[in-house]
């Protein structure tokens, strides 16, 4: 449980890290930002429209979450050997294949459910593409990130 929570951890901090540029220009545009870079736009929350602001706080917090249950995920399936693609925990191939899968299951099960359409593509046309790239990168990442905790 406790690398669980590590690698959920590692996991928040890599989408915090991806989420930085949105956060510079969202300061630098004072909110007028119509597509935050590598973060999926929130513009409406259980049908409910939201203002700049509460766009941009729903898609950090929304990018952060993912993230942390991204890596918290990732550990659990890990040590519970259930990678029976690769047979790899921890290895490079093994992450590129769970955040291939972690974009499917976000894009076809949690958005959907979150009232933003397959993909959140209601959210923008390229909204798939953000989530997909934001998915790689943050499994390479976490990746990284495992390494260096591990010394390797």
């Amino acid at each position: 449980m406790n690398l669980s929570l590590l690698a959920g951890a590692l996991g928040g901090l890599v989408a915090f890290a991806l989420a930085i540029p949105s956060i510079v220009l969202e300061i630098k545009d004072r909110g007028r930002v119509k597509d935050l870079p590598l973060v999926v736009d929130v513009r409406t929350v259980f049908g409910k429209k939201l203002n700049a602001r509460e766009t941009f706080a729903a898609a950090l917090l929304l990018h952060v979450v993912i993230g942390f249950a991204f890596g918290a995920m990732y550990a659990l399936f890990a040590l519970r050997g259930w990678l029976f693609v690769t047979h790899a925990p921890f290895s490079f191939l093994s992450l590129v294949v769970y955040a291939v899968g972690a974009f499917l299951v976000l894009g076809l099960v949690v958005f959907p459910a979150l009232g933003m359409g397959l993909f959140a593509r209601k959210e923008g046309k390229r909204a798939w593409l953000e989530l997909l790239l934001s998915m790689l990168v943050n499994g390479v990442g976490l990746w990284l990130l495992m390494r260096w905790m591990a010394g390797a």
